[in-house]
């Protein structure tokens, strides 16, 4: 059995996340980790390249803070909600400093991440062929996507994209024992894909629970603990998205997000009030209880809607 993975945000963050690494940022709007997002602000950490099938406001966030370099993604954006006002005055005003952004399409990035995961250079996919993705490039040059033509003689050329292996990667889930076994359910996204092509990986959890609790579902467990560098136990670390059976995305705490990040003065004001008066998500909630009362943290709740089990005799 391995040693306990399990430390605080603090104490993952200062030890995993480097100045100017690659960073997956996992998640697809279910199951972000605020948690993680937050600390990386807190502890001011520069020169990062992020990558993520696609972003929303926590990449915002730390576009805002100065921590971002370089984003490999599909979009930064919020469709319902509104733009994301840190990434347009990154992009278009080079504040607080210039960023650069590597676009592919959702699904390019998760077969990058695919052939990340599985350990090979390069995997085929057709749909960027015809599209600027294909001659447009911000620093990955002729690299960013290739023709080839069919070894097997059909005559056909195939886009090609390289394999996104980050440095490190971190997102939120369900559950995960002290030796790193994380399971989740509900939105995937482009895991497991994307966590397994991570050298290493930080999840913080709604909860620990023993080896036994995860032994009886194996199926659920979507990264392994020889993945997992840390474990951190933060409820509500993904507030303000949802983590399935747990609590629901809150809306209104969003959209106050995006009408407060207009300004970079009013963004400031959030983000001194939600990230940098905080010490941990303990204090957040505690706060967020003390300003919005109780009734309003009790409905997000999720509702108690069990699945079946299954018999895994034989």
């Amino acid at each position: 059995m391995e040693s306990s993975k399990i430390m605080t945000a603090k104490e993952a963050v200062s030890k995993f996340i480097k100045d100017g690494m690659t960073v997956f940022v996992g998640g697809f709007f279910h199951a972000i980790s605020y948690t993680i997002t937050h600390e990386i602000i807190r502890q001011n950490k520069r020169n990062l390249t992020i990558c993520q099938s696609s972003f929303n406001e926590h990449a915002d966030q730390m576009i805002g803070a100065g921590c971002i370099d370089r984003i490999i993604s599909s979009y930064v954006w919020m469709e319902v909600f509104g733009p994301l006002y840190c990434f347009r005055r990154a992009m278009e005003k080079s504040i607080p400093h210039k960023i650069e952004m590597e676009d592919y399409s959702n699904f390019a990035m998760t077969v990058r991440f695919l052939a990340g995961a599985l350990g090979i250079p390069y995997l085929p996919l057709n749909s960027l062929k015809g599209s600027d993705m294909m001659t447009h490039s911000q620093w990955m040059g002729e690299n960013k996507v290739k023709l080839i033509e069919d070894p097997f003689g059909s005559g056909i050329s195939h886009a090609v994209v390289p394999a996104l292996k980050p440095e490190i990667g971190y997102f939120h889930a369900q559950r995960a024992d002290e030796e790193g076994n994380v399971q989740m359910w509900g939105i995937l996204g482009d895991a497991p894909w994307s966590v397994r092509a991570c050298d290493k990986v930080i999840v913080s959890v709604e909860e620990i629970v023993s080896r036994e609790v995860i032994g009886r579902d194996p199926n659920r467990t979507i990264l392994p603990a020889y993945k997992v560098a840390a474990v951190v136990k933060e409820p509500f670390g993904a507030h303000p998205k949802n983590t399935q059976g747990y609590y629901n995305v809150d809306r209104d705490f969003i959209f106050d997000y995006i009408k407060m990040s207009k300004k970079e003065e009013t963004w400031k004001e959030f983000m001194e009030e939600w990230v940098y008066s905080v010490s941990d998500r303990t204090e957040y909630m505690n706060k967020y209880i003390k300003k919005f009362g109780f009734r309003k943290f009790m409905d997000l709740k999720a509702e108690n809607m069990q699945s079946g089990s299954v018999s895994y005799g034989y």
